[in-house]
């Protein structure tokens, strides 16, 4: 429309609550971090029109008013993610500042290594040089993968960088499409050609029908006919690839004659391909090329099929990892590497051989992968391969919600192999009692964390060994495990005063239809809510076994389900309510599970006993149904406020909230009178309790240590010394000074008033 302005919204992200579609954020802070923000398009699908194209132009990002505008970068080549690229491209883009750019500052870097100066040809597009065009050419090799940085540092010192990654992979590359996998019980094709969809060929894999656990294995029962355009027969998921159009596709027809590249999408743990093909007698670098939206990191592994390939569930030997990381909906390769994720695995190959190509991570609710195709590079012999590390738990730099980490390791031999009794762990520099054990193709470590790390906090890996020649090799990652802990700040000490739960119960008037959100029944809840209310009923009750169906029903996992308390569906109907339950748990400190089953959604806050944005929820859901179990961590023994929120839109309603046996799975209404169950009190006294502290760090993490006692008539706490150094102070719900500490015969003792 002559370049006018179609569309234009400003939004402000605020450093506190901001209003999310699936409740508010949490914790508070800003949603959109450093590197990325997000734009959507909704379209009118057209089933005739393959592909649409949507530019977004002039997006600025406004964080404060800086003195100096960093210089921009545009006019990029090759375009970004660009593949199977000649190797005489030629590198270049347009750098821009409200000030002469120094030349001496503009730099191409290329897979880490910066381009020399007299490699780039620097033109001026301004008279005053504050508008240069760079651009590199003869500086990239065939059969390589790229990463190049694009920095532009101006005469302010400002700097702004580009990456952008292609590569230049040639007819001598062997392409595996992902959707290519086996048929009929481990048949393959090894030079297929695309085909019109819905058409067969002797020469494609489209129609093939593969069988399951012996060609594929997928969550699915069968086939959905909407993602089973290719292989209508089968239970894994493709979709029309949204990457740049190859030209065996083109030469093949095209998509204006149905002839399509497709993913393979909608991916869950531990699903699995297999790929049998005949490679030339050489060594090959491995990589994926996949899409990878919304997820910080995607894992997926190949392995070599050791078993019988046309036999159920064949055994395989690990080979590496694919480690995908956030792409957007664009495509980038992604090389095969050890469990470090920092070098690249080469595979030595001759003759026929079968892969698996198997899942790791899931793809979360609000992301997906779309895998593309593999592509096997031929590259030099790279000279002794020694035994490594194939396989690191927690993956390298990833974040993992657990209550219960467990580091896991395995070693692969290749030309040498690993001396078992050499390997040695440590975590944070400290050497643990892993358990290591001998596997038919080299090793296994594996090492419960204990005690388990603060939360948020990074840890430190390293595992080391010796290989069968004496060569001492080892392997370096950091993760960081994350979990719920209630904040002992919180607590009482008890004890609790009567038994049950406050219960506040709201209705709208009959047929308002209102959102089916957790926000709305945060705003139903408000004190200051204008929401119209035809209910508002205050009570106590022993149980959340709730039910529209009132007694005598069982909706859930319970019977004897109840009306919640304020709900007449005679008189106002059954919908738009939303109740909230608050209480004190005696809990134990530990580990907890507990679950939610209800309908519509639900949230479940410990630490308060009102309507908090800065206390994290434990679990919730907003919107739709529930059925699930969290845990989290009681740091000591006390009496906690914990705040429970249902709600209801329309449909059927009912509510459960129990605590799980983490052993035997058994379920326990929360306050019920099953021995076992955690009580609920509707008020708790809080006597003093003193408890003593450590850390190896004067600024913490501080965590109660197990091995004080308490002498409360003397003031004073006596320990074991442990560490280097260590750092005490003592938590008490009284006012408390530590007036002496003594380290006398490896015990320590610390009198307070």
């Amino acid at each position: 429309n002559n370049d006018a302005v179609l569309w234009e919204r400003t939004v402000v992200d605020t450093p506190g609550e901001d209003a999310m579609a699936d409740g508010t954020d949490s914790p508070a802070e800003p949603f959109i971090t450093t590197g990325y923000f997000t734009l959507y398009c909704y379209q009118q699908f057209n089933a005739a029109i393959s592909q649409y194209r949507v530019v977004y132009d002039n997006a600025v990002l406004v964080t404060s008013a800086a003195a100096n505008s960093p210089p921009t970068i545009s006019e990029i080549q090759p375009e970004r993610f660009a593949n199977f690229l000649p190797s005489d491209t030629v590198i270049s883009f347009k750098a821009a500042d409200d000030k002469p750019l120094p030349k001496e500052q503009l730099s191409i870097v290329l897979n880490g290594t910066p381009l020399p100066a007299d490699a780039l040809t620097i033109t001026d597009l301004q008279p005053d040089g504050s508008s240069v065009r760079v651009s590199a050419a003869g500086q990239l090799a065939p059969d390589t993968n790229y990463e190049a940085v694009l920095r532009v540092v101006d005469a302010d010192g400002a700097t702004t960088e580009e990456v952008i990654y292609f590569d230049t992979f040639t007819a001598s590359a062997k392409v595996v499409e992902v959707e290519d996998y086996n048929f009929d019980g481990g048949s393959y094709i090894n030079d297929p050609a695309p085909f019109f969809e819905g058409g067969f060929s002797a020469t494609s894999y489209s129609l093939q029908t593969g069988v399951p656990e012996v060609d594929y294995h997928d969550t699915r029962s069968g086939p959905t006919a909407e993602y089973a355009m290719y292989r209508p027969w089968d239970a894994v998921r493709m979709q029309h690839s949204r990457d740049i159009l190859r030209q065996k596709y083109e030469d093949a027809g095209g998509p204006d004659n149905l002839v399509y590249d497709y993913d393979v999408i909608d991916i869950a743990a531990d699903e699995w391909l297999q790929y049998t093909r005949s490679f030339t007698p050489g060594y090959y670098e491995v990589y994926l090329r996949q899409a990878v939206v919304n997820m910080a990191t995607a894992e997926s592994v190949l392995e070599k099929v050791t078993g019988n390939p046309t036999q159920p569930n064949a055994s395989t030997q690990l080979l590496g990892t694919f480690f995908g990381e956030k792409t957007g909906f664009q495509y980038r390769n992604f090389p095969l590497t050890d469990g470090t994720g920092q070098n690249k695995i080469v595979l030595q190959l001759s003759g026929v051989q079968t892969f698996r190509l198997r899942q790791v991570t899931p793809d979360p609710s609000d992301g997906a992968r779309y895998q593309n195709y593999l592509v096997f590079v031929p590259v030099p012999p790279p000279g002794k391969q020694r035994a490594a590390v194939t396989l690191l738990r927690p993956a390298p730099d990833t974040e993992v919600k657990t209550v219960e980490p467990v580091i896991e390791v395995e070693i692969q031999n290749r030309e040498t192999s690993v001396q078992v009794d050499s390997i040695e762990l440590y975590l944070n520099e400290v050497k643990v009692d892993a358990t290591v054990e001998s596997t038919i193709d080299g090793a296994r470590v594996t090492y419960p964390i204990s005690p388990l790390p603060p939360s948020g906090v990074t840890q430190s890996a390293r595992v080391a060994y010796l290989d069968n020649e004496g060569e001492p090799i080892q392997a370096s990652w950091q993760f960081t495990i994350l979990y719920a802990s209630l904040d002992p700040a919180t607590a009482r000490t008890g004890p609790g005063t009567e038994r049950g739960f406050h219960i506040r119960f709201v209705q709208a008037p009959m047929g308002s239809n209102l959102d089916n959100s957790l926000i709305r029944a945060e705003d139903q809840l408000a004190p200051d809510s204008t929401i119209p209310k035809a209910v508002d009923v205050t009570d106590t009750d022993q149980v959340i076994n709730y039910s529209q169906n009132g007694p005598g029903s069982a909706d859930g996992a319970f019977p004897g389900d109840e009306l919640p308390p304020g709900l007449d569906p005679l008189v106002n109907g059954d919908d738009d309510f939303a109740m909230e339950a608050t209480c004190w748990l005696e809990l134990t400190a530990g580990v907890h599970r507990m679950g939610v089953i209800s309908d519509d959604g639900f949230k479940v806050v410990g630490g308060t006993l009102v309507n908090d944005p800065a206390v994290p929820a434990l679990a919730f859901r907003s919107g739709g149904t529930a059925n699930q179990t969290f845990d989290f961590i009681v740091p000591r023994d006390g009496f906690y406020p914990f705040r429970f929120v249902w709600y209801e839109r329309g449909g059927g309603a009912h509510v459960e909230w129990f605590s799980v046996n983490r052993e035997t799975g058994e379920r326990i209404l929360i306050n019920s009178s099953e021995p076992g169950a955690i009580r609920a009190w509707l008020d708790a006294e809080n006597v003093p309790v003193d408890v003593l502290e450590y850390a190896d760090q004067v600024q913490g993490p501080y965590v109660e240590d197990p091995a004080a006692t308490l002498n409360a008539a003397a003031g004073q706490f006596t320990t074991t010394a442990g560490g280097q150094a260590r750092f005490y102070r003592i938590r008490s719900t009284a006012a408390r000074r530590i007036t002496d500490i003594q380290l006398s015969g490896g015990q320590v003792t610390i009198q307070f008033e």
